[in-house]
């Protein structure tokens, strides 16, 4: 029985993703790498060589694409008395809004909640704490 080692190659760096690989297959726009355990996981990339007498395995990743936004940050007022709001508008590029506001935010008590409008716009609240904070990426 032949057994690969499975390489993923991205700018030109090859690194070890997985070994034991038994079968491949494509499903979902995806290659499908099973292992001699039956465990699987898939990639989006291109497949560069299988080599058999090697055992080895070279796929090209793709590359997450950042998207450029523009970024409304809105952080509500606790205090009754005051209805207004903290604004901060910044340009950025990202590959995931979600992930990029849960990175802002790394290290305090947080609950997300996302909203995806059909122009592309993601809107996330975010509550800190009981700090309430709403972060509208805008495509840009």
């Amino acid at each position: 029985m032949c057994l690969s080692t499975l390489y993923g190659i991205k700018n030109e760096k090859r690194e070890k993703l997985g070994e034991y690989i038994s079968n491949v297959s494509f499903r979902d726009g995806a290659f499908v790498f099973t292992d001699v355990m039956g465990n699987e996981f898939s990639l989006k990339g291109n497949i560069r060589s299988l080599d058999l007498v090697r055992n080895e395995i070279l796929i090209d990743l793709e590359e997450r694409r950042k998207a450029k936004y523009e970024m409304i940050r809105e952080i509500y007022n606790k205090c009754s008395g005051n209805q207004m709001r903290d604004v901060f508008v910044s340009d950025l590029e990202t590959e995931d809004p979600e992930e990029y506001v849960r990175d802002m935010l790394k290290g305090k008590e947080v609950t997300l909640g996302r909203e995806d409008l059909s122009d592309g716009t993601v809107i996330i609240d975010a509550d800190v704490a009981g700090l309430k904070q709403r972060f509208t990426f805008s495509p840009g």
